[in-house]
């Protein structure tokens, strides 16, 4: 294929002549995050002091605490990516929505792990039905429900997808002032109570999940827009006759 004929393909393919190459920026960033998260580790485990109450349990606040964080914080790109494709039906926003989902999921996943192994020392079961508790396992649900309707749903699933996400946004906002409502089982804001050296720690994994958050944000709208070129190749293929 001559050079030529290649930028036409990435023009059509990509919207420009130079491809879909990675930016340094999102090396940087990839980079500067894995460090973040191997120091944040290294800190948990070694540097942070035992809490007195919980012991080595308490350690897994350092990542309950910022993984519950980054899947609320995943619930405005759901929300803003999930009106502007139901107004606008452009691919971009469908692709903001739908890394916002996976993250969320991703994240969620890790809250709803990291939380029954705290709560089993706190309470001595893994799982009580606390408000926070369970619509936080409704939110988790009702996204994955958005990633089997978008595999299964036909025509329309870009739209219905978008619907469960808003739904999965109102929820997320019941998640974050459930415990200032409701006087559940969960326990209560305590980043002010911690010690110097806890703190430091604390806000250090803060930073390493956030830039993580990012780079794997980055990441997943680019593969949105490469999955759309695909598309895109795959129908200019089948109108030519190449699909045989």
């Amino acid at each position: 294929m001559s050079a030529e004929t290649l930028a036409s393909v990435n023009e059509a393919l990509f919207d420009r002549t130079r491809g879909l190459k990675t930016p340094p920026a999102l090396m940087a960033l990839s980079v500067t995050a894995a460090v973040l998260l191997a120091v944040a580790a290294w800190m948990v485990f070694f540097y942070a002091p035992l809490e007195k109450e919980m012991g080595f349990v308490q350690k897994i606040f350092y990542f309950h605490v910022p993984s519950a964080w980054i899947m609320l914080l995943s619930a405005p790109l759901m929300a803003f990516g999930s009106v502007a494709y139901l107004i606008k039906r452009q691919d971009k926003y469908d692709h903001l929505s739908d890394a916002g989902v996976e993250l969320a999921i991703l994240f969620g996943a890790l809250v709803l792990i990291t939380g029954p192994l705290w709560g089993r020392k706190a309470w001595g079961v893994y799982w009580v039905w606390d408000v926070r508790l369970t619509s936080t396992l409704v939110m988790v649900l009702t996204l994955v429900a958005c990633k089997i309707v978008r595999g299964y749903a036909g025509p329309n699933a870009k739209q219905i997808a978008a619907g469960l996400a808003l739904l999965a946004v109102l929820n997320a906002t019941f998640v974050y002032f459930s415990v200032d409502l409701w006087k559940g089982t969960h326990p209560p804001k305590l980043i002010q109570t911690l010690e110097p050296q806890m703190k430091q720690t604390f806000w250090l994994s803060v930073l390493a999940f956030h830039l993580a958050w990012g780079a794997m944000l980055w990441a997943r709208l680019r593969m949105g827009k490469l999955r759309s070129a695909l598309d895109r190749l795959h129908m200019q293929a089948t109108e030519a006759g190449l699909d045989d």
